[in-house]
């Protein structure tokens, strides 16, 4: 039984989208979030809603036709991301992911300038240095067991942390070990349904103890990297985001777009940004060759066809290496690492013929168009060979593809996590045979769903060739 459509007589639309009466059945979120909305959308349709209790109208679109409609056809309807209470209470102004209208242009671009800038300089460089580092660590294990997660998830964060600290850290330094623990957390704990976003006197309860904790740690350790940032600015030589901030500070008027005391929040989401993501993407691939060891070897093949061992990967190399860019692929549909994008609603609009009104909340359910059996012969299976042409030769380029989302406010990390992927799984497979840990079960590799899909932690062992 659905919600009640009395704008059913609103000009040529069916009303309010269809939905569940009782919000317990979204409060009661389980561990995926993304699962059990892809569910509903089964029963419900490809759009349906709901009423969180004080909360406006929430809708879930779960198919490729309907979030092109939402963020193509309708773009200028959907110009930001959903702003909790919560984030309110935090500020929104300054944020890339939060500001409204001319604010969130000029931030956005601010950060994709810099990105290109860094991309076209020394990313490249910086990201074959970060495997190198990563392959040693593995080597001095000596094919012992290997908890892999941290580990994979610190190689990732290093990259963001010289692109927005100028610097890398020992994978045994407790302050990175600290500030990427705080960011998963935040990334797990703020996932749709949390009551904590709707009602922020929550956090400062003893049942928000530890996202408190986790929020407070970023913030110190970011404000501490911005003062000394301040102390040593160079302009004529940025070093990384945090001189490229600070050189675009005017003065100090807390109205201004760019001020210090804003600062350590945009640095914040340019590294959430594409740390965790390109994190759990990393750990899905190495996850999945152990998993698939045929598959492992297929890479493996490719490698000594296109690289060979007398050479470094390049990310040049990713273009003729069909079977191995196809299995990247593969791992970001099958493990949809964003499983949501959200947006708020600034005007009435009709969505597959529903009445969408004015102050609505959208989650865009990524997660359920790469399992839309109209779109994939058999989701649920693991198979990268859905993207190669019948002689495996060439990758099928599938425009219904859309793991990191699309239109003008999709993942602005997308460059940088198959660079990732591939700089990081290609090196590791070049010297190593990854296998899973004898010692220990297989991890059941269903996921961890917050903002960001993680793999379940596991251990492997990397064997040199």
């Amino acid at each position: 039984m659905g919600l009640s459509s009395s704008s059913s007589n609103a000009k040529g639309t069916k009303g309010i989208p269809p939905g569940p009466w009782n919000p317990m059945t979204i409060l009661n979120i389980p561990t995926s979030p993304a699962e059990n909305l892809t569910e509903m959308s089964h029963y419900y349709g490809p759009v349906f809603s709901f009423r969180m209790p004080g909360s406006p109208l929430t809708v879930v679109l779960n198919n490729y036709t309907v979030i092109r409609e939402a963020l193509i056809d309708n773009a200028e309807a959907f110009p930001t991301r959903v702003t909790s209470p919560l984030r309110h209470s935090w500020g929104i102004k300054g944020r890339i992911f939060y500001s409204l209208g001319e604010d969130q242009k000029v931030i956005r671009k601010f950060v994709l300038d810099g990105l290109k800038d860094f991309q076209e300089g020394i990313l490249f460089v910086k990201v074959s240095e970060e495997a190198r580092h990563l392959c040693e660590a593995f080597d001095k294990e000596k094919g012992k067991g290997i908890e892999t997660t941290n580990l994979l998830t610190l190689a990732s964060g290093n990259i963001m942390s010289i692109l927005n600290f100028g610097q890398r850290y020992d994978y045994n330094d407790e302050r990175i070990l600290k500030l990427m623990e705080s960011f998963d957390y935040l990334h797990l704990a703020l996932k749709p349904g949390n009551p904590v976003q709707q009602y922020p006197w929550l956090y400062d309860t003893f049942l928000y103890r530890q996202l408190k904790e986790s929020q407070e740690y970023v913030k110190k350790f970011i404000k501490e990297e911005i003062k000394s940032h301040r102390a040593t600015l160079d302009p004529a030589n940025p070093r990384d985001f945090i001189d490229l901030y600070l050189m675009r500070i005017k003065g100090n008027d807390p109205d201004d777009l760019f001020n210090y005391e804003r600062a350590w929040y945009t640095i914040k989401d340019v590294f959430s940004s594409s740390s965790n993501p390109s994190a759990a993407g990393l750990q899905w691939m190495i996850a999945l060759v152990c998993r698939h060891q045929d598959m492992q070897e297929k890479i493996y093949q490719e490698v000594q066809a296109v690289i060979g061992n007398e050479r470094l990967p390049a990310f040049s190399d990713l273009q003729k290496m069909p079977f191995t860019h196809a299995f990247m692929m593969e791992v970001l549909r099958f493990r949809t690492v964003v499983p949501f994008g959200t947006r708020e609603v600034i005007r009435d609009v009709v969505i597959d013929g529903y009445l969408i009104p004015k102050g609505s909340r959208i989650y865009l359910n990524y997660w359920a168009n790469e399992r839309d059996p109209a779109i994939w012969n058999n989701p649920s299976e693991f198979n990268p060979e859905r993207f190669l042409t019948p002689e495996k030769k060439n990758v099928v380029k599938n425009k219904y593809n859309i793991p990191l989302g699309m239109g003008h406010r999709d993942c602005m990390g997308q460059t940088l996590a198959n660079m990732e992927m591939f700089l990081f799984g290609t090196n590791l497979i070049q010297k190593f045979r990854l296998t899973f840990s004898p010692d220990e079960p297989e991890p059941p590799l269903r996921g961890i769903c917050g903002t960001v899909v993680v793999c379940e932690k596991f251990k492997l062992c990397a064997s040199r060739r």
